[in-house]
Protein backbone atom coordinates (compact mmCIF):
# COMPACT_ATOMS: atom_id res chain seq x y z
CA UNK A 1 0.00 0.00 0.00
CA UNK A 2 1.11 3.21 -1.04
CA UNK A 3 0.66 5.92 1.72
CA UNK A 4 1.60 9.65 1.18
CA UNK A 5 2.26 11.69 4.16
CA UNK A 6 0.08 14.10 3.36
CA UNK A 7 -0.88 14.24 6.88
CA UNK A 8 2.06 16.36 8.35
CA UNK A 9 0.77 19.23 6.03
CA UNK A 10 0.64 21.29 9.50
CA UNK A 11 3.85 21.42 9.67
CA UNK A 12 4.30 24.60 7.55
CA UNK A 13 0.51 26.05 7.19
CA UNK A 14 1.51 29.43 8.96
CA UNK A 15 0.04 28.49 12.38
CA UNK A 16 2.85 28.59 14.11
CA UNK A 17 2.85 25.71 15.43
CA UNK A 18 6.64 25.64 15.88
CA UNK A 19 7.03 28.18 17.55
CA UNK A 20 3.82 29.05 19.00
CA UNK A 21 3.95 32.25 17.44
CA UNK A 22 0.90 33.50 16.22
CA UNK A 23 -1.75 31.64 18.49
CA UNK A 24 -3.84 33.39 20.33
CA UNK A 25 -3.04 33.00 23.89
CA UNK A 26 -1.52 34.50 26.87
CA UNK A 27 1.27 35.88 25.33
CA UNK A 28 5.19 34.38 26.43
CA UNK A 29 5.28 33.53 30.35
CA UNK A 30 8.10 32.62 32.26
CA UNK A 31 8.16 28.68 33.61
CA UNK A 32 6.62 29.78 36.56
CA UNK A 33 2.94 28.71 36.21
CA UNK A 34 0.03 30.48 37.71
CA UNK A 35 -2.31 27.60 36.31
CA UNK A 36 -1.42 24.87 38.69
CA UNK A 37 -0.59 22.79 36.06
CA UNK A 38 2.86 21.68 36.38
CA UNK A 39 5.77 20.61 33.02
CA UNK A 40 5.77 17.35 34.54
CA UNK A 41 1.44 16.99 34.39
CA UNK A 42 2.02 18.52 31.10
CA UNK A 43 4.39 16.49 29.73
CA UNK A 44 2.34 13.10 31.07
CA UNK A 45 -0.92 15.06 29.34
CA UNK A 46 0.91 14.73 25.66
CA UNK A 47 2.10 11.49 25.77
CA UNK A 48 -1.13 10.22 27.64
CA UNK A 49 -3.36 11.43 24.17
CA UNK A 50 -0.66 10.28 22.00
CA UNK A 51 -0.97 6.70 23.41
CA UNK A 52 -4.52 6.78 23.39
CA UNK A 53 -4.54 7.94 19.90
CA UNK A 54 -2.10 5.22 18.80
CA UNK A 55 -3.51 2.02 21.08
CA UNK A 56 -7.08 2.94 19.16
CA UNK A 57 -5.14 2.96 15.50
CA UNK A 58 -3.43 0.06 15.96
CA UNK A 59 -6.17 -2.00 17.77
CA UNK A 60 -8.53 -1.17 15.26
CA UNK A 61 -5.93 -1.83 12.43
CA UNK A 62 -5.27 -5.58 13.36
CA UNK A 63 -8.90 -6.65 13.92
CA UNK A 64 -9.88 -5.31 10.47
CA UNK A 65 -6.52 -6.60 9.20
CA UNK A 66 -7.93 -10.24 10.77
CA UNK A 67 -11.67 -9.68 9.24
CA UNK A 68 -10.11 -9.27 5.65
CA UNK A 69 -7.82 -11.80 5.88
CA UNK A 70 -10.37 -14.15 7.59
CA UNK A 71 -13.28 -13.59 4.60
CA UNK A 72 -11.52 -11.91 1.38
CA UNK A 73 -14.71 -11.62 0.02
CA UNK A 74 -14.92 -8.51 2.20
CA UNK A 75 -12.31 -6.49 0.84
CA UNK A 76 -14.93 -5.81 -2.05
CA UNK A 77 -17.13 -3.89 0.62
CA UNK A 78 -14.47 -2.77 2.57
CA UNK A 79 -12.80 -0.59 -0.48
CA UNK A 80 -15.51 2.07 0.01
CA UNK A 81 -15.36 2.28 3.59
CA UNK A 82 -11.06 2.71 3.02
CA UNK A 83 -11.63 5.33 0.33
CA UNK A 84 -13.74 7.92 2.29
CA UNK A 85 -11.90 7.23 5.28
CA UNK A 86 -8.62 8.32 3.41
CA UNK A 87 -10.65 11.74 2.24
CA UNK A 88 -11.90 12.52 5.89
CA UNK A 89 -8.84 11.85 7.20
CA UNK A 90 -6.90 13.86 4.60
CA UNK A 91 -10.01 16.84 5.84
CA UNK A 92 -9.85 16.36 9.01
CA UNK A 93 -5.67 16.75 9.50
CA UNK A 94 -5.80 20.13 7.49
CA UNK A 95 -9.02 21.36 9.67
CA UNK A 96 -6.72 20.61 12.43
CA UNK A 97 -4.17 22.11 11.72
CA UNK A 98 -5.70 25.32 11.59
CA UNK A 99 -8.06 25.09 13.97
CA UNK A 100 -7.05 23.18 16.90
CA UNK A 101 -6.22 26.21 19.46
CA UNK A 102 -9.90 27.95 18.21
CA UNK A 103 -11.73 25.13 19.31
CA UNK A 104 -12.97 23.92 22.77
CA UNK A 105 -9.96 21.66 24.01
CA UNK A 106 -12.82 19.05 24.42
CA UNK A 107 -13.90 19.20 20.91
CA UNK A 108 -10.12 18.94 19.89
CA UNK A 109 -9.79 15.86 21.68
CA UNK A 110 -12.65 13.90 20.34
CA UNK A 111 -11.25 14.94 16.64
CA UNK A 112 -7.99 13.88 17.03
CA UNK A 113 -9.66 10.10 18.39
CA UNK A 114 -11.97 10.36 15.74
CA UNK A 115 -8.89 10.66 13.34
CA UNK A 116 -7.24 8.06 15.12
CA UNK A 117 -9.89 5.74 14.17
CA UNK A 118 -9.66 7.03 10.44
CA UNK A 119 -6.05 6.04 11.09
CA UNK A 120 -6.69 2.33 12.23
CA UNK A 121 -9.24 1.99 9.08
CA UNK A 122 -6.17 3.13 6.64
CA UNK A 123 -3.60 1.50 8.10
CA UNK A 124 -5.48 -2.24 7.96
CA UNK A 125 -4.24 -2.81 4.60
CA UNK A 126 -0.83 -2.05 5.05
CA UNK A 127 -0.75 -4.49 7.88
CA UNK A 128 -2.78 -7.15 6.14
CA UNK A 129 -0.13 -7.13 3.24
CA UNK A 130 2.77 -7.37 5.50
CA UNK A 131 3.67 -10.36 7.38
CA UNK A 132 2.18 -10.74 11.06
CA UNK A 133 5.81 -11.47 12.41
CA UNK A 134 7.25 -8.00 10.52
CA UNK A 135 4.26 -5.80 11.45
CA UNK A 136 5.33 -6.72 15.52
CA UNK A 137 8.77 -6.47 14.79
CA UNK A 138 8.69 -2.91 12.41
CA UNK A 139 6.33 -1.85 15.75
CA UNK A 140 9.30 -2.69 18.13
CA UNK A 141 11.60 -0.79 15.81
CA UNK A 142 9.62 2.03 15.68
CA UNK A 143 8.96 2.19 19.64
CA UNK A 144 12.81 1.97 20.18
CA UNK A 145 13.46 4.49 17.55
CA UNK A 146 10.65 7.01 18.41
CA UNK A 147 11.49 6.45 22.89
CA UNK A 148 15.24 7.22 21.86
CA UNK A 149 14.94 10.47 19.80
CA UNK A 150 11.89 11.69 21.72
CA UNK A 151 14.39 11.14 25.07
CA UNK A 152 17.03 13.12 23.19
CA UNK A 153 14.57 16.01 21.94
CA UNK A 154 13.61 16.00 26.06
CA UNK A 155 17.72 16.07 26.97
CA UNK A 156 19.50 18.56 24.36
CA UNK A 157 20.44 21.54 25.09
CA UNK A 158 20.15 22.42 21.25
CA UNK A 159 17.96 24.54 19.16
CA UNK A 160 16.20 21.82 16.95
CA UNK A 161 14.24 24.16 15.08
CA UNK A 162 17.03 24.30 12.83
CA UNK A 163 16.01 21.28 11.77
CA UNK A 164 12.97 22.51 10.37
CA UNK A 165 13.56 23.34 6.95
CA UNK A 166 15.91 20.56 6.04
CA UNK A 167 12.72 18.17 7.68
CA UNK A 168 9.90 19.98 4.88
CA UNK A 169 12.44 19.81 2.45
CA UNK A 170 12.57 16.03 3.32
CA UNK A 171 9.00 15.34 3.49
CA UNK A 172 8.16 17.39 0.23
CA UNK A 173 10.83 14.87 -1.55
CA UNK A 174 8.87 11.71 0.31
CA UNK A 175 5.66 13.42 -0.61
CA UNK A 176 6.67 13.27 -4.59
CA UNK A 177 7.96 10.15 -4.41
CA UNK A 178 4.90 8.62 -3.35
CA UNK A 179 3.09 9.91 -5.42
CA UNK A 180 4.93 8.81 -8.67
CA UNK A 181 4.76 5.57 -6.43
CA UNK A 182 1.30 4.94 -7.13
CA UNK A 183 1.82 5.28 -11.34
CA UNK A 184 5.56 3.80 -11.82
CA UNK A 185 8.06 1.02 -10.38
CA UNK A 186 10.52 2.31 -7.94
CA UNK A 187 12.40 -0.83 -8.34
CA UNK A 188 15.91 -0.05 -5.65
CA UNK A 189 14.85 3.71 -5.46
CA UNK A 190 11.76 2.00 -2.73
CA UNK A 191 15.11 1.18 -0.41
CA UNK A 192 16.29 4.35 -0.89
CA UNK A 193 12.54 6.19 -0.21
CA UNK A 194 12.04 4.34 2.99
CA UNK A 195 15.21 5.22 4.69
CA UNK A 196 14.80 8.86 3.95
CA UNK A 197 11.34 8.65 5.40
CA UNK A 198 12.71 6.59 8.30
CA UNK A 199 15.92 9.68 9.13
CA UNK A 200 12.84 12.46 8.13
CA UNK A 201 10.88 11.04 10.96
CA UNK A 202 13.09 10.25 13.63
CA UNK A 203 14.21 14.37 13.02
CA UNK A 204 10.43 15.01 13.68
CA UNK A 205 10.18 13.25 16.67
CA UNK A 206 12.90 14.85 18.29
CA UNK A 207 12.09 18.46 16.70
CA UNK A 208 8.25 17.66 17.72
CA UNK A 209 9.53 16.50 21.44
CA UNK A 210 11.07 19.51 22.29
CA UNK A 211 7.99 21.15 21.87
CA UNK A 212 6.74 20.04 24.93
CA UNK A 213 8.84 22.57 26.74
CA UNK A 214 8.15 25.32 24.42
CA UNK A 215 4.58 24.94 24.43
CA UNK A 216 4.61 24.80 28.34
CA UNK A 217 6.03 27.90 28.65
CA UNK A 218 4.67 29.38 26.31
CA UNK A 219 1.11 28.80 27.86
CA UNK A 220 2.24 28.42 31.35
CA UNK A 221 -0.35 30.61 33.03
CA UNK A 222 -3.49 29.21 30.87
CA UNK A 223 -4.76 25.66 31.64
CA UNK A 224 -7.65 25.98 28.71
CA UNK A 225 -4.83 27.15 26.32
CA UNK A 226 -2.44 24.27 27.87
CA UNK A 227 -5.40 21.87 26.99
CA UNK A 228 -5.12 22.56 23.58
CA UNK A 229 -1.13 22.40 23.29
CA UNK A 230 -0.73 19.16 25.01
CA UNK A 231 -3.31 17.85 22.59
CA UNK A 232 -1.75 19.58 19.48
CA UNK A 233 1.61 18.29 20.31
CA UNK A 234 0.31 14.69 20.96
CA UNK A 235 -1.14 14.89 17.51
CA UNK A 236 2.07 15.67 15.67
CA UNK A 237 3.79 13.11 17.88
CA UNK A 238 1.30 10.89 17.32
CA UNK A 239 1.68 11.16 13.31
CA UNK A 240 5.53 10.63 13.68
CA UNK A 241 5.19 7.62 15.08
CA UNK A 242 2.63 6.03 12.46
CA UNK A 243 4.70 7.51 9.50
CA UNK A 244 8.00 6.14 11.15
CA UNK A 245 6.33 3.04 11.78
CA UNK A 246 4.71 2.73 8.20
CA UNK A 247 7.93 3.55 6.42
CA UNK A 248 10.07 0.75 8.85
CA UNK A 249 7.20 -1.72 7.76
CA UNK A 250 7.73 -0.87 4.36
CA UNK A 251 11.56 -1.83 4.63
CA UNK A 252 10.68 -4.70 6.53
CA UNK A 253 8.21 -6.13 3.60
CA UNK A 254 10.79 -4.96 1.21
CA UNK A 255 13.70 -7.39 2.30
CA UNK A 256 11.30 -10.17 2.90
CA UNK A 257 10.49 -10.29 -0.44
Amino acid sequence: MNRNDYNNNFYDNGSGYDDFRGVQGNGYYSVKDTSGISMADFSRRVYSWMAAGLSITFILGFVIQNVLLADPFMLEQFLPIFIFSVILEFIMVIALGFFIYKLPSTVSLILFLVYSVLNGINIAPALMFAEADKAIWAFAATALLFGTFSIYGIVTKRDLTKLRPILLIGLIVLIVFGILGMFFRMGAMDLIISLIGIAIFVGFTAYDTQKIKKGYEYFSGDAEMLKKASINIALQLYLDFINLFLYILRLFSRNSR
